[in-house]
């Protein structure tokens, strides 16, 4: 599934704050970079936050939920990327803290 220009340009938006970002090709959707570190992604029209155990609590908390795909029969999720729920993407005040966290988790554990 493409990624909507529109969704993707809202969402560097609102990531604007956290320096230069661009994106790149990912399993069918975009990896969301900041200074060339990856930290999050757009599949199949949603937002995705790379997280830790904490940070996952914490997006779960809000709605969000585990990126996942079917293959062979069975569901694999991939705990690592949590999506951000649209109310959270929508408030500035809420979302860019979660992505600062984003970042710098993913700075940490390369």
């Amino acid at each position: 599934m493409a990624v909507s220009s529109q969704f993707r340009d809202y969402v560097l938006d609102q990531l604007a704050q956290l320096g230069p970002l661009d994106t790149k090709h990912l399993f069918g959707g975009l990896s969301v970079r900041c200074a060339g570190q990856h930290f999050g992604a757009i599949l199949n029209g949603v937002f995705y936050l790379v997280a830790d155990v904490q940070l996952r609590a914490e997006l779960e908390e809000l709605g969000g939920t585990p990126f996942s795909y079917a293959r062979a029969e069975r569901t694999i999720e991939v705990g690592r990327f949590i999506s951000v729920p649209e109310d959270v993407l929508e408030d500035i005040d809420t979302f860019l803290p979660l992505a600062r966290r984003s970042l710098q988790i993913a700075e940490r554990d390369g």
